[in-house]
């Protein structure tokens, strides 16, 4: 069993946005003087008045900068928002720079707001989702690759750089609904999930294979 701690860098418990990234950081520093195994960043958009990390990619190398032994979790990446090519370079980047400490931890967020902001239809989060995740994989683990999708073509392209961790960083898809559970675990994925909205009752089926982690 792992112990962490989950992070939005709340701007609600400081006086200034500033005086909140200072306060968060010391609680980062802590977590890894108090030796537990693991910190998750969100990533909220378009609520200032409650969270910080819209940006959680960032905010995870500054902490590999920061730490030599916590890992660095995203929870979650939500990826129909993001270019899967820049997305699977800045995450190999951070795997990098923290010596495989990256935890890739994604999902497609049930708050539509934030698919208003960055103009992409809430209606197209799943098929992007599942899109973004499968060029991500094979940018990680093949030198190049091409791909040829609804949202995103690829001719022979090569990310850089590859990532710490071989064949790849672990991944954990967050599911908010119990048809969401069997699929993910006939894929082999750990799972985020929020018990206060959902039930976990029911056989889930045994998983045979495990995927990035």
């Amino acid at each position: 069993m792992e112990f962490g701690i989950f992070h939005e860098f709340w701007s609600t418990r400081a006086a200034s946005q500033s005086e909140a990234f200072a306060q968060s950081f010391a609680e980062v520093a802590a977590a890894e003087a108090w030796g537990l195994d693991a910190i998750w960043l969100a990533e909220i958009h378009m609520n200032p008045t409650r969270a910080l990390v819209t940006a959680p990619l960032i905010v995870a190398s500054a902490i590999a900068a920061r730490t030599t032994r916590i890992k660095i979790g995203t929870a979650v990446q939500i990826l129909p928002l993001g270019h899967p090519l820049r997305l699977a370079e800045e995450t190999a980047t951070i795997d990098q720079i923290s010596k495989g400490r990256l935890l890739f931890g994604v999902g497609r967020s049930g708050n539509p707001r934030s698919y208003v902001a960055y103009g992409v239809p809430y209606s197209e989060s799943r098929e992007r989702f599942l899109e973004t995740l499968e060029i991500v994989k094979q940018a990680w683990t093949q030198p190049t690759f091409s791909y040829d999708g609804k949202y995103y073509s690829f001719n022979n392209a090569a990310a850089v750089p590859r990532p710490y961790q071989q064949p790849c960083p672990p991944i954990r898809v967050a599911a908010a609904s119990e048809e969401t559970f069997p699929s993910l675990g006939e894929a082999g994925y750990p799972i985020f999930v929020a018990v206060r909205s959902g039930s976990l009752s029911g056989p889930l089926p045994k998983t045979k294979s495990r995927i990035g982690g």
